[in-house]
């Protein structure tokens, strides 16, 4: 029996979103502290997930069940892993089931409230999208860290900063990574910018010049690098006027991901004696930087908007003046009826062709030079003016 062509697309999405998933995670795991642990201030497949679902819809659940099933299951076989097949099989079960239900959610409430793709269209779209994330990471969070407290993979006297870290890693997973896919499902137009390409990349040098410099190896001397980590903001104020929203989510993305390499390596301001404490210092500081540029690309495109808003009624208002001078001029006249000739040769009477020119009405009467005429001179004061 042939399966119809929508099973295998459905099936491909699964697979490929899983595949993403687990590759991700991966990445996000290895700077968990201690190595073994499942709660970690970077988790880029929050963002990933959360993407998805706004994009394809609650098709996209079957994907991030089996992603964050598959890697979260990666750990039984470390050396490190102490529980039974059975447990281990339960805890990422259930891990599974709250990253599932967070991002479907928090795409469904986009979806909802915002209307899919724009959230970064206007003001208020930007900050409703930043809301829904705070919000639903709370379900990861809880569910995560409930499970391992109760399987044992966790002690209970560590719920709080679990949650804290693991509530931080899929907050800022989704403020960073879901823009950057959602924007750049739509590929911009680049024909004939090819100055704005270089400016672009001139952009990227800058801003790689800096993450090496305040995250990375390289050695300023007499430079506290502290103060640098506010160098970060211009570059980003920069891409947000010159480029958009494409221009922002993408420096977002780099400047995130140098900051975290240099950080986990033991470079730049937010070191400190443990790594997942250096982690949660710095993805507070992407938070607040994070924050700051979505809300700006929100306005840079709502002024845009109202700037087109406002030419089109421009427009419309010229095209209306141009309307009325039709009018004007020497306009041919029937000296015995009254009647007006038309550009086309017809002849219409000189009260219709005036009320398709002009926004008027008229009523009818009779003058009192022609009452006289009509009734004679002592009759005349019985004739109304206007009907």
């Amino acid at each position: 029996m042939k399966l119809p062509s929508f099973h295998f697309r459905s099936l491909g999405l699964t697979l490929a979103l899983a595949g993403l998933y687990v590759a991700t995670a991966r990445l996000g795991l290895t700077l968990a502290l201690p190595p073994e642990a499942k709660a970690t201030a970077v988790w880029p497949p929050s963002g990933i997930a959360f993407a998805a679902v706004v994009l394809v819809g609650r098709c996209a659940g079957p994907g991030i069940w089996l992603g964050a099933f598959l890697a979260n299951f990666w750990d039984y076989f470390s050396a490190t892993n102490t529980l039974p097949l059975a447990t281990h099989v339960l805890l990422s079960s259930g891990i599974a089931v709250g990253s599932t239900a967070q991002a479907v959610l928090g795409g469904w409430l986009v979806q909802r409230w915002i209307g899919g793709l724009g959230i970064l269209d206007r003001t208020r779209s930007a900050f409703r999208f930043m809301g829904i994330a705070v919000l639903v990471c709370v379900i990861a969070s809880t569910t995560g860290v409930t499970m391992m407290c109760l399987v044992g993979y966790a002690p209970w006297a560590h719920f709080g900063f679990n949650w804290r870290t693991w509530w931080v890693g899929d907050t800022i997973g989704i403020l960073v990574v879901t823009p950057l896919v959602l924007v750049w499902s739509r590929w911009p137009r680049l024909a004939g910018k090819s100055l704005l390409v270089a400016e672009a990349g001139l952009l990227w040098l800058v801003v790689l010049g800096l993450g090496l410099c305040i995250f990375g190896r390289w050695n300023l001397r007499g430079i506290d690098t502290g103060y640098l980590a506010y160098m970060t903001i211009p570059p980003l104020v920069w891409a947000a006027f010159r480029f958009g929203r494409y221009g922002a989510t993408a420096t977002l993305v780099l400047m995130s991901g140098l900051a975290v390499l240099g950080t986990a390596q033991g470079h730049g301001p937010f070191v400190r004696p443990t790594l997942n404490q250096s982690l949660v210092l710095l993805q507070t500081f992407v938070g607040v930087v994070t924050v700051m540029t979505l809300a700006l690309v929100a306005v840079l495109a709502e002024r845009q908007q109202a700037k087109a808003q406002e030419a089109h009624l421009l427009g419309q208002l010229l095209q209306a003046l141009e309307e009325i001078k039709t009018i004007r001029g020497m306009i041919p006249i029937c000296a015995w009826c009254k009647k007006i000739r038309t550009d086309v040769g017809a002849w219409e009477q000189l009260e219709y062709y005036l009320s398709k020119h002009l926004d008027a009405t008229f009523t009818h009467g009779v003058c009192p030079e022609c009452a006289k005429k009509i009734v004679g001179e002592e009759d005349f004061v019985n004739i109304p003016n206007d009907e």
